[in-house]
């Protein structure tokens, strides 16, 4: 399922997201290369990384997209071996989204999908759907994506996902709004509490995280609703997990 939102203001960019997923193994890792090292959230059912942030400043997070209608479900989730791609080759917004366009024209038989990137200039959401692909960018302001087209590459909303939608975009109108009022730590304490709150936290929540891109920092949770998960913080610079 998954719910992913993004907010930058003067150069403090902020993402965060619930990753949703049927029952399997899930944790981070740091990857030392080759290519640019990157700290990625993983789990046992899929190649590749989920979602991420690198040593250049990138931060990526994905959310899945599909068709009520759909066919195909032989489709090939190819959508993760691209998000490793792109955390080790790309420094940047522009040149990922140009990576991830690129790569999604050139195979429609990937899953459908939502691809949320982030640095210190700018934001941005990529969906994609059969080889269709639409890009919205922001250097000021907000996005968010749950697990429908907003850009309408596919007609795929449920009451579900319409629900988290909101509930994230109500919340990061308010956090913009607060921003400038706000240090790092409010915002991400804000970010950490709207996560483990419903309906964006549900049964099938696997893990919780929160990318702070200028301060190179990433806060995560392991864990399934109303588990004992306990957040975790990972900073770039030195490569550290920091326990509660």
């Amino acid at each position: 399922m998954c719910t992913i939102g993004a907010v930058i203001q003067n150069g403090r960019t902020y993402l965060l997201k619930n990753f949703d997923y049927a029952p399997t193994p899930t944790g981070w890792a740091f990857f030392e290369g080759p290519g640019i090292p990157h700290f990625a959230l993983v789990d046992h059912d899929q190649q590749g990384v989920n979602s991420g942030f690198n040593a250049s400043g990138l931060a990526l997070q994905i959310s899945r997209s599909k068709c009520l209608a759909d066919v195909t479900p032989e489709r090939e989730e190819s959508r993760t071996v691209l998000n490793g791609a792109v955390l080790a080759d790309c420094a940047a917004v522009a040149e990922a989204v140009a990576k991830i366009e690129a790569y999604a024209r050139q195979h429609p038989q990937m899953f459908g999908g939502n691809v949320m990137l982030g640095d210190c200039e700018q934001i941005a959401v990529t969906e994609y759907f059969g080889g269709d692909v639409r890009t919205e960018f922001a250097t000021d302001g907000f996005l968010a994506r749950a697990n429908h087209s907003v850009l309408g590459v596919v007609d795929n909303e449920t009451e579900g996902s319409v629900r988290r939608y909101e509930r994230m975009v109500g919340f990061l109108q308010e956090l913009y709004a607060w921003l400038p009022t706000l240090d790092s730590e409010d915002v991400v304490a804000r970010c950490r509490a709207v996560l483990r709150q419903e309906p964006i936290l549900n049964e099938n929540t696997r893990s919780s995280f929160v990318m702070d891109v200028a301060e190179g920092r990433v806060d995560y949770l392991v864990g399934a609703m109303g588990g004992s998960g306990k957040w975790r913080t990972f900073w770039m610079e030195d490569r550290q997990v920091v326990k509660p």
